[in-house]
């Protein structure tokens, strides 16, 4: 017969969730599995029909992807990544967002989603916000950062929602929702091996410009001066989300 999952079992276990193959959860899977965490994944480029059930799950990761939160009518998998990231927050289910992720985190608490004035490809500025301080992951960064960005969008900052950082060119970079949602526009998770890839994929498809910030050669360089720290900063920051589940 079989044998029934007790609760602390179920806390063990992180539901990973990837729109596209390519936009992975880099070194959040390491970081989860040093703490004991064992992780499912589902893929949803691979099985656009999954239905994923939170049940039995302690944490929820959502990754990005080239679509948009809105685009639901070409990409309807999008409506079970909504269900996951509202079930998720209304029963407090420790729970972070990247990118495409954050958005849809945004859009499910009310919020518009809509075109940032300008595209963030490469490093950033990023300043914490007065609600960093003292919180559970955002405490760990300095009141100025440099970080990777991969975004078009942005979104509205949600109601009751805590504003964690912000850069020069797109106000609402991350927020906490609740004790334990996350949503964080940014890539502390990247791995150098996957700024690579992004930048073959993308240069390919036009996204970037032939010469300056958002060129591929700006890219790669700031890579080599700013990635040791990402590195620094994305240990530290998940660690602490993955210990949020595992306590």
């Amino acid at each position: 017969m079989p044998r029934r999952r007790n609760r602390a079992e179920s806390m063990t276990k992180v539901l990973v969730i990837r729109n596209v193959s390519y936009e992975t959860e880099g070194m959040l899977e390491a970081l989860l599995r040093d703490q004991g965490l064992t992780l499912d994944f589902v893929d949803f480029q691979q099985d656009p029909s999954a239905e994923p059930r939170l049940d039995g799950y302690g944490g929820l990761v959502v990754m990005g992807g080239p679509m948009g939160a809105n685009d639901t009518d070409r990409f309807p998998f999008l409506l079970e990544v909504e269900r996951l990231c509202s079930e998720a927050m209304e029963r407090s289910v420790p729970l972070v967002g990247v990118c495409l992720g954050a958005q849809i985190m945004a859009k499910v608490l009310g919020s518009e989603v809509y075109p940032n004035p300008v595209r963030e490809v490469g490093w950033y500025d990023l300043t914490t916000a007065e609600g960093a301080a003292g919180d559970a992951l955002f405490s760990e960064l300095e009141p100025l950062e440099v970080v990777l960005q991969w975004h078009g969008d942005t979104f509205d900052l949600p109601k009751d929602a805590v504003l964690l950082a912000s850069s020069p060119d797109c106000v609402n970079q991350a927020f906490r929702y609740g004790e334990n949602g996350y949503a964080v526009q940014f890539h502390l998770e990247i791995l150098e091996s996957m700024i690579r890839e992004w930048v073959r994929r993308d240069a390919a498809r036009g996204w970037l410009s032939e010469e300056g910030r958002i060129s591929a050669p700006r890219i790669l360089a700031d890579t080599d001066t700013y990635m040791s720290r990402s590195e620094e900063l994305g240990r530290r920051v998940y660690t602490r989300f993955a210990r949020m589940i595992s306590a």
